[in-house]
């Protein structure tokens, strides 16, 4: 009954959203405030990506952290390697998977958790995990269902 309703709010956002990608877009690419947004912009995705799983590092330490690669003195070295893990990810996304055609795969995914745990887990990164996980109250599938 309210599938009509929900498919028109959804094509009412597409819109807005098409809207401000086309106006994103025209901006040329050499503009000093585009480049200005899209560098604050990378800081804050690594901030909040890191945050929610619980990085106690500002938005400004992780701005020195990825801008020197030097220590924040007070803050633990996982917390500082969380956040170069993400960078190396973001990076590799960036310059790799943005600019190749075609799916991405199991292998791309891979390859990006190789590089957001490199530094803080690097046995474990870029690897399929082998132990039960629990998210709250959500019991995801046991690896061992999971297709390879």
């Amino acid at each position: 009954r309210t599938l009509p309703l929900v498919e028109e709010i959804d094509q009412r956002y597409f819109s807005i959203i098409d809207s401000k990608v086309r106006r994103l877009m025209s901006i040329p690419k050499g503009n000093s405030a585009l480049r200005r947004v899209m560098e604050e912009t990378y800081y804050h995705h690594i901030y909040h990506t890191v945050a929610i799983e619980g990085n106690t590092l500002t938005l400004s330490e992780i701005r020195h952290i990825i801008e020197t690669r030097y220590a924040v003195p007070g803050k633990s070295l996982q917390e500082q390697n969380e956040a170069i893990g993400v960078d190396a990810a973001m990076k590799y996304i960036n310059t790799t998977l943005l600019s190749r055609s075609g799916a991405i795969t199991v292998g791309d995914i891979l390859e990006i958790h190789r590089r957001v745990l490199g530094y803080v887990d690097p046995v474990e990164g870029g690897r399929l995990r082998t132990s039960q996980v629990f998210v709250g109250h959500h019991i995801p599938p046991h690896p061992q269902d999971l297709q390879r």
